[in-house]
């Protein structure tokens, strides 16, 4: 990637970027309720929210979420232009770090079947294939196949 990217906690201000560049089809208020769940699960030591910049415009957002002593990675979206070019790798890597940092065992990761690509780049960061579920992802009923990894076993950040 020839642009320097860029990944620091979410804020709340971060709201409109993202419904702009990362979720378009869905509300501002909406953007605007998730993130500050999220803010008040950080508060608790529950939940962290990156974003990634690119001369900073905000192209991406992920999400770990601890749920007991496993953490899932998740809401993890790139603005449509910049896929591909590493922001998502950049912030599973972040979002490893943090669970590195907080001393969680294990993280894991979902993603429907229809969606090879981040199946791909997941393995290659070394997640394992764990489960799969048929859930309603907003389109009917899709296979996910979730993903896990022991923090500092496997990614190669």
């Amino acid at each position: 990637m020839s642009d320097e990217l860029t990944l620091r906690p979410v804020r709340l201000s971060d709201a409109f970027s993202l419904q702009q560049n990362c979720w378009p089809g869905r509300p501002l208020t909406e953007v605007q309720a998730h993130l500050s769940r999220l803010l008040k699960w950080h508060e608790k030591g529950r939940g962290w929210g990156l974003v990634s910049l690119i001369r900073s415009r905000i192209v991406g957002f992920g999400q770990l979420t601890l749920w007991g002593r496993r953490a899932e990675i998740c809401n993890l979206v790139v603005s449509e232009g910049w896929r591909g070019r590493g922001a998502g790798t950049a912030l599973i890597r972040g979002l490893l770090k943090i669970a590195r940092e907080q001393g969680i065992p294990e993280v894991e990761i979902g993603a429907a079947v229809s969606n090879p690509r981040a199946l791909a780049l997941y393995r290659r960061l070394g997640f394992h294939d764990r489960y799969r579920m048929l859930l309603d992802l907003g389109n009917g009923p899709e296979l996910v196949i979730y993903l896990s990894l022991r923090p500092g076993d496997g990614d190669s950040s």
